[in-house]
């Protein structure tokens, strides 16, 4: 124990003083609401949507919380590390360095769960240097992905902020993927991952004639990013990419992601089709679809490359990729 700090999983009895600890942080204005709601947070856990963890001072006092949860819609056992906040008085005590160790090192045993997920803020390099020391792997950048505003109390960013992604495997799925042939290299080292057995095929399929697009996508006003998930590409691709566009751009969209699945045998014409309209590999996400997925990205101004700080030479690499692919793609 810390000066006083030991970290536990959630318990009834702490749903009151989480509640205060995100009121104090952020008012009113977390995105995810079960955190100002005691009740919605014991169902939550009990269901397996959101597991959160405490930082509790002198046994008596929570003064930070972090969670793992549910985020996507497709893979139920794929969890995304987050929802960090801890008291600013209480912020020099290693507080969130504890309550991230605990969900690796206990939590995910305790709840069994297959996969887990976070991104990392590149404006600083303190984040990515933790989530390194517990075992993650990068596996993407999203360029651009958060407004300057976000982080102007902090007073850390001249310019939007890029985040990268990383991935922890706790038990593997074996699984055949498609492998754009434009990105086989990129692949190739976005996959030394020793934990993960995949079996590798060149994409050199079309999608069927007649076949339709199947996707959904979300907006995120304040972010200014659009973002779509596409379970299955059909022939109209091009036209359903472009409604897609016309939409987020009419809502002053930045910044646009399509999410692709890699058990479909046509999705190098997908990536052909995208960067065709100026998008460029983001990276891979293994377990994203519960089969591995990619995304790629598309920045709808020139991207704040300079404001990237990155701490690891794996990421220093990934970066390299996407630059040099959104060069290619604006160069052609």
């Amino acid at each position: 124990m810390e000066k006083g700090i030991e970290i536990d999983i959630f318990r009834p009895q702490y749903a009151d003083g989480i509640v205060r600890c995100f009121q104090a942080v952020y008012g009113e204005g977390y995105p995810i609401k079960a955190f100002y709601d005691p009740q919605a947070l014991e169902r939550e856990f009990k269901e397996g949507n959101l597991y959160p963890v405490v930082a509790i001072k002198d046994g008596r006092d929570i003064i930070g919380v972090m969670a793992i949860y549910r985020s996507s819609a497709v893979n139920k056992n794929l969890y995304e590390a987050g929802a960090g906040v801890v008291l600013s008085e209480y912020r020099g005590y290693n507080t969130s360095n504890m309550l991230y160790g605990y969900i690796c090192e206990r939590l995910t045993k305790i709840t069994g769960i297959e996969e887990m997920f976070g991104e990392a803020v590149c404006n600083h390099t303190k984040i990515q240097r933790v989530v390194l020391h517990y075992g993650n792997v990068e596996t993407g950048i999203e360029i651009d992905l958060m407004p300057a505003e976000a982080y102007i109390k902090e007073k850390s960013s001249a310019g939007r902020v890029s985040v990268s992604i990383h991935f922890m495997c706790l038990k593997d799925k074996p699984q055949k993927i498609y492998v754009p042939n434009v990105y086989e290299e990129e692949f190739a080292f976005l996959y030394e991952d020793k934990k993960r057995s995949r079996v590798f095929v060149v994409s050199e399929e079309m999608a069927p004639s007649d076949s339709v697009t199947q996707g959904s996508f979300e907006y995120y006003d304040m972010a200014q990013v659009g973002r779509i998930m596409v379970l299955s590409t059909g022939e109209d691709l091009e036209s359903f990419i472009d409604n897609y566009e016309k939409d987020i751009l009419s809502r002053g969209a930045l910044i646009s992601q399509v999410f692709l699945r890699l058990d479909n045998p046509s999705v190098g014409q997908a990536v052909d089709i995208l960067r065709g309209r100026g998008y460029f590999l983001a990276g891979i996400l293994p377990r994203w679809f519960d089969i591995d997925g990619m995304f790629m990205q598309k920045v709808y101004r020139e991207p704040n490359w300079d404001g990237i700080n990155l701490y690891s030479s794996r990421a220093e690499r990934i970066l390299e990729m996407l630059k040099k692919d959104w060069g290619d793609i604006h160069r052609g």
